[in-house]
């Protein structure tokens, strides 16, 4: 609740979220206050990998395609940053690939702080809906961009241009969990139409086949 304060109460916020060109998105913690067993509980995976000790440590997951996990290069890795305060290591920053910039349009990084202020113990996910109508579309990835960009589809279909891709935890091994699932549908021109995006515990939905463009974010 502390670190949720500092994010969507406080002004100005002590949880930075930001787009950085070359680092992807990054989230600072001004005041860290979640400890490292928080994240692990939270994202619900172990790391891939642990690193650092002393007054820094940093924990990546790196999730890469289903049919080709030795592939590193269409992979991904999130790394988090924790320093060593009052006995604990606390979370300080998070970054997340910039692939992930040029999958989802920018105004979904909006949505995703206000699902998070809006977010309680309820039953029902919490999720927002907003218009992308003023989005400019030249902005958004064609299909020859994301396949430049993530490589060759886990599936496709090409009756209705459909692609999607499965990322698995490495390992990636038998036991490994599926983190990451992305899906899009195209137009005549390779323009996108639809997204579909999950990530740990977020789904993204995007829409833009209707006269009024949408997209939603939920927390699962």
């Amino acid at each position: 609740m502390e670190t949720r304060a500092q994010l969507c109460d406080e002004r100005p916020p002590r949880v930075i979220v930001a787009q950085e060109a070359g680092r992807g998105l990054r989230v600072a913690f001004m005041t860290p206050t979640l400890t490292e067993q928080d994240v692990i509980r939270i994202v619900g995976f172990e790391p891939s990998e642990m690193a650092g000790s002393g007054a820094v440590r940093e924990l990546r997951y790196e999730a890469r395609p289903v049919h080709r996990p030795l592939d590193r290069a269409t992979g991904f890795v999130t790394k988090l940053s924790f320093t060593h305060d009052r006995g604990e290591y606390r979370l300080a920053e998070i970054e997340i690939p910039e692939k992930f910039n040029a999958v989802l349009p920018p105004p979904l990084l909006d949505a995703a702080v206000k699902v998070t202020c809006k977010a309680k113990v309820v039953v029902v996910p919490p999720s927002t809906g907003f218009d992308l109508g003023d989005v400019d579309r030249a902005t958004l990835p064609t299909r020859a961009a994301l396949a430049q960009l993530l490589g060759p589809p886990t599936t496709a279909n090409p009756r209705n241009d459909e692609i999607s891709y499965q990322y698995c935890l490495v390992p990636c091994d038998a036991k490994a969990s599926m983190v990451a699932r992305l899906a899009f549908s195209f137009g005549a021109q390779g323009e996108l139409q639809r997204a579909q995006a999950s990530y740990f515990r977020y789904l993204a939905r995007v829409d833009l086949t209707s006269s009024r463009p949408t997209a939603t974010i939920e927390l699962f």
